[in-house]
């Protein structure tokens, strides 16, 4: 080094060193680097070998700078980089191989890629190479890199990407090398080799192009422009074939990690992860309906959870998003509709939200008009049956209830067949797998609509007549719906209330609506209605039978309080409750609260909902209770404490809260207490915590809370009707049922139950899964309801009960 050169680096640092602000320096401020600009090549060449001499000595020299040793290496790192990737300067290839050696001299030890100026060394190699092809000093330089990297124990995503670029490199122009080390590479290796000679070499370069863009979280538009042509040089059917194999042996891969809890997640390589993921891209521009299936399953596959770790792919499941964005709106939106309600990861779900937004701005809608518009009616008929033949035998999807679309089978005489007839499976394989294909489509699509259409409550939505009409009438999927629920037609300023029934809107008191002109429906709610109307919607949906996808006419309604007037800005009304966590956060996101799991670390935070339409956010304060960690540090249990309403500006007091807004927020958190309380769980008492025994006694067997209250109403109206009535009665909060062998007190707030006389408990846990004696109720979705009748019927014939725990507990 030149005594010019080693005075410049002194001064040069010392004056960098004095204008550090912060946690950097900017070196457009240092007037000796703004001098370097002009300094001889040859003085840049040498001031840049000097800088990495001794960077590699800054550690050990104990030179005027060791005590500065943070700020110097900044300044060095960032002025090397600058000079090397600098335009003005043409390294010859020895002194190119020069810089290599010093980067990851053994001087310091253990050398850090992001500390030097790896990729614009690689981006002079590549070029050089694609002119004058790669000579053995070249070549040279990408071996130190590559063989200073492999020697780590673990090698991290940047070092990946250097790893693979010098592969890329190193490559022929005329060859694609596939990594066949893992399921996803043979694939895609047989793909290569399946293809006949004249498409061989068009296939390898969509690999090549697949390969590029490695680094981009989406595809840009050149890209996609220059995939669409080559994809159709090939053809798109072949193509599709071949990328659903792809898909298969990931997916193959991803039940093999959950199957044997492996956690390698270096299932596949990045290169042939990245073939895969744009293979996806370009699914959009194929749109096979095969391909857009596989390409759903492996995003539900991607960001399906392992514990400990999280999604198992986000990489390839944001390609899925992606995919699904750029369909023809109908299938993308409807497909990323169901992602978003059966992946409960808010930032995936956030990601789902900003598609749809894209995919709504282009086609000049909003996102609540390009969701209902991308509704399917899947063939269904004016009965919502799903009817296809299949020589002598009929195929019959059927809904059930909002929920569940079952597939029935019928022979040529209408009897009823309980499994799929041999006939059907040997003569139509094909015609059966997509019709099997379609059945499992519209039950997705039947779960995500119920959860869309119960937001509009609070989504201030309205229509116009025959626009709404065609939605939730005549669209046969989204009728099921729109035919059991309650709407308001707004004519010339006055508002009335009707269902679809017999093919004519009718209201509560038998009126038919005839005139629609300049009509605004919006979905109907109790709390603008009065009491004497949401009554009598009650009594009519019990006379005609009309069963409600979600609780409507019989929702429960939440007003602000005189104790919550008088705190002002908060709700105690659900304080102090002990939630279980676990279940308490599958259940905020169901119901799209935002909140994640507290633990004994740095983990605060309190579950929000955000309601855009009304420019609201309400919060339910809820934290960890102490002793209740798990193994992992996470704790079982959280304490809950006030409700809080916010708008846009500021924290809003109660009594101004919007009615609509408070009453579904309120019911929200009535509904997290209700169902994930210990008080809830009827195995507590004997082995849960001694020191919430006394909360779970209260909660169990205390005051009924507003959906308590409602579902006594209705305990009330249903019980005289049924076989079991002469056996019941009704005692404060308790639905008290006589059998022959000890009268029984069950809790209509939480369903556990009594006996009588000494008020012994009787723990029995329900199967939810199955509805017994029919009886019928004007709505779905009320579990304890359900569980409560189911226990009455069975408590009535306690003679008849073979669950040896249930009759061991009654004879004690």
């Amino acid at each position: 080094m030149s005594d010019d050169v080693r005075k410049f680096l002194k001064d040069f640092t010392e004056e960098a060193l004095e204008k550090r602000e912060d946690y950097s320096v900017k070196l457009t401020r240092v007037t000796k680097y703004k001098e370097l600009k002009n300094k001889p090549e040859e003085f840049k060449k040498e001031f840049i070998f000097a800088l990495i001499n001794n960077k590699n000595g800054l550690a050990n020299d104990g030179g005027p700078w060791a005590n500065s040793s943070y700020w110097v290496k900044d300044i060095w790192s960032r002025t090397l980089s600058l000079s090397v990737r600098s335009s003005e300067l043409s390294f010859s290839d020895e002194e190119l191989l020069d810089l290599v050696k010093g980067f990851v001299s053994k001087k310091r030890g253990y050398f850090h890629i992001s500390e030097w100026p790896f990729n614009p060394i690689l981006s002079k190699i590549q070029q050089r190479s694609q002119e004058e092809g790669l000579n053995s000093t070249l070549n040279q330089c990408l071996v130190v890199i590559k063989s200073a990297i492999s020697k780590r124990n673990y090698i991290y995503s940047d070092e990946q990407k250097i790893l693979k670029r010098i592969k890329s490199i190193r490559q022929k122009p005329t060859e694609f090398s596939i990594d066949t080390r893992d399921k996803l590479g043979k694939s895609i290796d047989s793909t290569i080799r399946s293809f006949k000679t004249d498409k061989q070499l068009l296939f390898q370069n969509l690999l090549k192009h697949f390969a590029k863009g490695s680094e981009k979280s989406t595809p840009t538009i050149s890209w996609l422009k220059s995939s669409d042509t080559q994809i159709e040089n090939i053809g798109k059917k072949e193509l599709s074939k071949n990328f659903i194999l792809w898909i298969e042996a990931i997916i193959g891969i991803f039940q093999k990690i959950h199957k044997d809890r492996s956690y390698e997640f270096r299932f596949v390589s990045d290169e042939n992860l990245q073939l895969l993921r744009a293979a996806v891209w370009s699914g959009a521009l194929i749109n096979d309906k095969d391909l857009n299936q596989s390409i759903e399953d492996l995003g539900l596959w991607s960001f399906k959870k392992l514990s400990g770790h999280g999604a198992v792919s986000v990489k390839l499941g944001n390609g899925c998003i992606y995919a699904f964005s750029k369909l023809p709106y109908q299938d993308g939106i409807s497909r990323l509709t169901k992602f978003r309600m059966k992946i409960k990861y808010p930032s995936v779900r956030n990601t789902i939200g900003k598609a749809i937004g894209r995919v709504a701005k282009a086609e000049g809608k909003t996102m609540d008009e390009i969701e209902e518009l991308a509704v399917q009616d899947f063939g269904l008929d004016a009965n919502y049956q799903l009817i296809q033949n299949f020589g002598n035998y009929i195929g019959l999807g059927v809904i059930v209830n909002s929920s569940t679309f079952s597939l029935l089978w019928q022979n040529d005489k209408g009897k009823q067949i309980k499994s799929i007839p041999k006939y059907v499976k040997d003569n139509y394989p094909e015609e059966l797998k997509d019709f099997k294909k379609k059945i499992k489509d519209i039950q997705s699509n039947l779960t995500a609509q119920k959860s869309r259409i119960e937001k509009i409550f609070l989504g201030k939505r309205e229509w116009e007549y025959d626009q709404w009409k065609k939605l939730y009438i005549e669209n046969k999927l989204l009728g099921f719906f729109g035919t059991k629920l309650i709407w308001s037609f707004t004519i010339d300023n006055k508002t009335t209330s009707a269902i679809f029934r017999s093919n004519e809107f009718v209201s509560y008191n038998g009126v038919i609506l005839e005139s629609f002109e300049n009509a605004k429906v919006e979905l109907w709610h109790p709390v603008n209605a009065s009491v004497e109307e949401v009554q009598s919607w009650r009594n009519w949906l019990e006379t005609n039978e009309v069963k409600q996808p979600f609780k409507q006419a019989h929702r429960e309604l939440y007003i602000v309080t005189d104790a919550e007037k008088n705190t002002n800005s908060y709700s105690n009304r659900f304080a102090a409750h002990i939630l279980r966590q676990h279940i308490f956060i599958a259940l905020c996101r169901e119901r799209g609260w935002g909140y994640t799991l507290q633990g004994q670390w740095d983990s605060h935070n309190t579950p929000t909902l955000k309601i855009p339409a009304w420019k609201y956010s309400i919060e339910f304060w809820a934290d960890g209770v102490e002793g209740s960690a798990n193994e992992s540090a996470i704790f079982n249990y959280l304490q809950t404490d006030q409700v809080r309403f916010y708008d846009e500006e500021s924290q809003v007091d109660m009594a101004n809260v919007p009615a609509i807004v408070f009453s579904e927020a309120m019911r929200d958190v009535d509904l997290f207490v209700g169902v994930t309380s210990i008080g809830a769980d009827p195995n507590w008492r004997d082995g849960g915590e001694e020191r919430f025994h006394g909360y779970w006694s209260d909660f169990s067997f205390g005051d009924l809370a507003i959906s308590g209250k409602e579902r006594k109403k209705l305990l009330e109206n249903i019980i005289p009707k049924l076989k079991i009535a002469g056996q019941c009665s009704f005692e404060g909060n308790f639905l008290v049922v006589k059998g022959s062998l000890r009268i029984y007190k069950i809790h209509m707030g939480s369903g556990n139950i009594l006996m009588k006389p000494n008020d012994q408990y009787l723990c029995i846990v329900a199967d939810r899964s199955k509805s017994k004696d029919n009886v019928f109720l004007p709505f779905e979705g009320d579990t304890t309801l359900s569980v409560i009748l189911s226990k009455a019927f069975m408590l009535a014939e306690d003679t008849k009960i073979k669950d040896r725990t249930i009759i061991s507990q009654i004879n004690r």
